[in-house]
């Protein structure tokens, strides 16, 4: 994984695919019945929403048949197709506030259940993963990347589902008025896929690379707080400010380029969708004035009642395509962030061949230990033996101070100018040690030009 000083982000999951189809494993795992519940409830409330089309073109057939006949006449057929197309639409409203519901519970229950995998399966990693990762990183797992999941889930999916069902009702209705109109259409899909190809894969790209880089800079800050003290001490602030500068301006250059791309995507396709509405009147108006034949499934001739539903439908149609796009980049930084989430849980935990543990225990007077079940502020290495038996040791503690190490620092200290001085003394047996650091006003150490560093000193080392 990236540290603090680069930056490593692909333009992509590795396996979008298996990520996804692990994902809806996890989720069937949990909630089978509230998706095939809210999978039906997509499916009426989409044909309930491309349906109102067709009832459009029955009602202009009606309001037809009664300037010809007169309304008396086809009064019943009017009340009934207004009566149909009121069902339907609350059919639709009470549809999408079902699965709207189910998909909150759905998704805050699903994402607190991959938080504990996330944890439990970070409690079994080995050392040396937290010493390759920044804290700031592994952070983002929970956050950036989880936050992402819960757009996926809540949003994106639904979104898409509907989006391809109310696309595949509107292609039926569309063949069943006109295959001529059905194909002008077609070419206005095209040119629209073909934008969301080139600018939304960018924008797609730039948004994975701005979701690497904020762990980044997370895992960069995250580890410049914990270290404050020891920047401060020896005057490293510019050195910081400097790798933070270079760290951030390469988010800021992500996060830019991502949304430059996507806030040009939407008026593009916008803009098609409106030139498209505009060439399906055109074309249906030559099409009445001249009479042509109607080649569809209905068998209807080219008519008002034919070219109004249709224009409802190419504006419906358009309007689904661009959700699909708009939700291209949730989708790619979703998966990147899953496969993320899924190599997390997916690290080979620690093996534990270890059999002696440590317990709580009580001493007698005579120094016999015993384990206890209840904690007793001590503690006792439990040791099982082959032969059965099991033995105690009393945890002991032995600290040990390296004057050394302290003198060391002292040097550090001086290399870039502070002026620190040491004292060394012995006194009823114990060391004592004096560091002697000059600060200013503003109590930080006084930074003097560097001089060249004393001689250094003994080497002590004493129990404490």
């Amino acid at each position: 994984m990236p540290g603090p000083g680069g930056f490593r982000g692909g333009p992509k999951a590795k396996n979008a695919k298996g990520t996804l189809l692990r994902l809806f494993k996890f989720l069937f795992k949990y909630y089978k019945t509230y998706l095939i519940i809210v999978a039906v409830c997509i499916l009426l409330s989409a044909l309930a929403g491309t349906v109102s089309s067709l009832f459009l073109n029955q009602l202009l057939l009606v309001i037809g048949d009664g300037i010809n006949t007169g309304f008396n006449s086809v009064s019943g057929r009017l009340m009934q197709v207004i009566g149909l197309m009121i069902g339907f639409y609350a059919l639709g409203v009470i549809t999408t506030f079902i699965y709207s519901q189910l998909m909150a519970v759905v998704t805050q229950g699903f994402l607190d259940k991959m938080r504990q995998n996330m944890f439990g399966s970070m409690q079994s990693l080995p050392i040396k993963y937290f010493d390759t990762h920044t804290h700031g990183d592994i952070m983002s797992y929970y956050t950036n990347d989880i936050d992402t999941l819960r757009q996926l889930i809540s949003q994106s999916i639904p979104q898409l589902l509907t989006s391809f069902l109310t696309i595949v009702a509107l292609l039926f209705y569309m063949l069943f008025l006109s295959v001529w109109m059905t194909l002008v259409v077609f070419l206005g899909v095209f040119a629209m896929t073909m934008v969301t190809k080139k600018i939304g894969g960018n924008s797609a790209r730039y948004f994975v690379r701005q979701q690497k880089a904020i762990g980044v800079v997370e895992g960069y800050i995250e580890e410049m707080m914990n270290g404050q003290k020891v920047v401060q001490v020896f005057c490293h602030e510019e050195e910081s400010k400097k790798d933070f500068d270079k760290i951030n301006e390469q988010l800021f250059k992500d996060a830019e380029s991502a949304n430059i791309f996507a806030n040009i995507l939407m008026p593009i396709m916008g803009n098609i969708g409106n030139i498209l509405y505009v060439l399906i009147a055109f074309i249906g108006g030559i099409l009445i004035i001249a009479k042509a034949p109607n080649l569809s499934l209905s068998g209807q001739a080219i008519s008002v009642a034919v070219v109004v539903p249709f224009l409802n439908m190419t504006r419906q149609f358009t309007m689904s395509i661009s959700q699909v796009s708009q939700q291209i980049n949730s989708v790619v930084m979703a998966m990147a962030g899953t496969e993320r989430i899924f190599e997390l849980m997916d690290e080979k935990p620690e093996a534990d061949d270890g059999y002696v543990t440590l317990v709580n225990a009580n001493i007698d007077e005579n120094g016999n230990i015993t384990e206890s079940e209840k904690r007793t502020g001590v503690w006792a290495w439990r040791h099982p033996h082959h032969d059965g038996s099991v033995t105690y040791t009393r945890l002991m503690g032995d600290v040990r101070l390296f004057v050394n190490t302290l003198q060391h620092a002292v040097d550090l200290m001086t290399q870039k100018g502070i002026q620190a001085t040491t004292h060394c003394d012995k006194h009823d047996g114990c060391l004592e040690y004096i560091v002697r650091i000059p600060v200013g006003s503003d109590g930080r150490p006084v930074q003097q030009p560097t001089t060249p560093p004393q001689e250094p000193a003994k080497e002590y080392a004493a129990e404490v």
